[in-house]
């Protein structure tokens, strides 16, 4: 029993001997997350598309042959040739890699934000692989010292010393606490397969069981919302939404203004040999420009979509920020609460429990005990314990979703 006081003193009391365990998984979860790598793809779309806007418009080539009859009116024959580029008043190419580069920062924003959720969801699945791996150690020590219990109430049975009706009762309830320590043992694998899911496949067979210290920083609650208000990438995103919207509607208004083209060509004629209407061969140069007319414009309503944009993200960006202030409030109570119930959780109150539970135990193999006062010892000894863990389990989460709102 001494051991199990000391097993759950440490788990409140020590410093982070795990950090560098769990500092390598987070690395893996960066590596090697397949989810994360997926994401990442986004970014070199984004990039290619970005450099794709960067494209000139082509010009085009023409060539012409024509026949005038010439076999039978020898009226001679032509080759013509012409080349033509059209170009935008309104400079779009240059609009058009606006819109590209606010849609790459965005992306970059958005993978930036979705890693910071990522970190978030792993450290919690951390907290929750400890959390079962402490109640594995709780569990098997209930059963394997309610099993020697149970050993010593049949012995004395058989001997006459005991009542069967207690050796029964004490058996069915080793019987109940291991079926307890099988289900936390399964749910110990499941959480350490949650591991090796954000991992990319890394395979944990067990973690350590240390106190987990994120390092929360030391500032007020609206120090902490001024930091999220900066480093949220979220945020970061919404704010370039209304750089893009901005850049759209810059860029309809370029579509808008008239495409010129220019064109020059080249013909060849050949000697007209008609004897009513003869005629030299001859080399032919043209120029021209082409002015399209804009009836196009008349029609406002893709411009007047685009200024609406702009306005949607105005006040997107404005319930963003309402959003992240909420969000960090919220967290930061729950961190509060989360501290008081942890320093509720002392290891006096554990040691306590543990010296009444031996002194129970050492009453009841003497017989100066009923069995019942001595399960209620047990049961008092692990609700105390459970309470403890699930303390420390909630102040280690009430950090990192605190931090994670922060975006740190």
């Amino acid at each position: 029993m001494k051991k199990i006081v000391s097993l759950y003193i440490v788990l409140l009391l020590s410093p982070s001997l795990a950090a560098q365990d769990f500092s390598e998984y987070m690395r893996a979860v960066e590596q090697h997350n397949a989810a994360y790598l997926a994401e990442r793809y986004n970014v070199d779309i984004a990039e290619a598309n970005t450099a794709a806007a960067r494209v000139f418009n082509d010009p085009s080539l023409s060539v012409e042959y024509g026949n005038n009859q010439d076999w039978s009116l020898q009226m001679g024959q032509s080759v013509d040739a012409g080349l033509s580029y059209a170009f935008s008043l309104g400079n779009i190419r240059r609009a058009r890699i606006n819109v590209a580069r606010s849609e790459e920062e965005i992306t970059r924003a958005a993978l930036s934000d979705w890693f910071r959720n990522l970190k978030a969801e792993a450290t919690l699945a951390w907290i929750r692989a400890q959390e079962t791996r402490s109640l594995v150690e709780l569990r098997r020590s209930s059963w394997e010292g309610m099993e020697q219990v149970a050993a010593s109430d049949s012995l004395k049975a058989v001997l006459g010393d005991g009542s069967p009706v207690d050796a029964r009762q004490s058996r069915i309830e080793a019987r109940a606490l291991r079926a307890a320590y099988l289900s936390a043992e399964a749910d110990y694998a499941n959480a350490l397969n949650t591991l090796t899911l954000f991992t990319g496949g890394l395979p944990f067979s067990e973690i350590p069981d240390n106190e987990l210290e994120l390092g929360l920083p030391g500032y007020s609650g609206q120090e902490l919302v001024e930091m999220a208000l900066d480093h949220r990438a979220d945020l970061r995103a919404a704010e370039l939404s209304r750089t893009l919207s901005a850049r759209n509607l810059a860029l309809v208004k370029a579509s808008r203004a008239p495409e010129i083209e220019l064109n020059a060509g080249y013909s060849y004629n050949t000697e007209v040999r008609n004897e009513i209407a003869p005629a030299p061969q001859y080399h032919g140069l043209s120029v021209g420009i082409a002015v399209p007319l804009k009836f196009s414009r008349l029609n406002r309503g893709e411009r007047l979509a685009a200024e609406r944009s702009v306005q949607q993200a105005d006040a997107a960006y404005e319930a963003a920020q309402q959003q992240i202030v909420s969000e960090v409030r919220q967290a930061y109570v729950s961190w509060l609460s989360a501290v008081r119930v942890a320093e509720e959780c002392s290891a006096t109150m554990l040691e306590d429990a543990a010296s009444i539970l031996e002194g129970r135990r050492t009453a009841y193999l003497q017989g100066d005990i009923s069995l019942l006062d001595y399960l209620m010892a047990v049961r008092v000894y692990n609700d105390t314990a459970e309470q403890c863990i699930a303390a420390r389990t909630g102040l280690a989460t009430a950090v990192a979703e605190l931090l994670c709102v922060v975006g740190l």
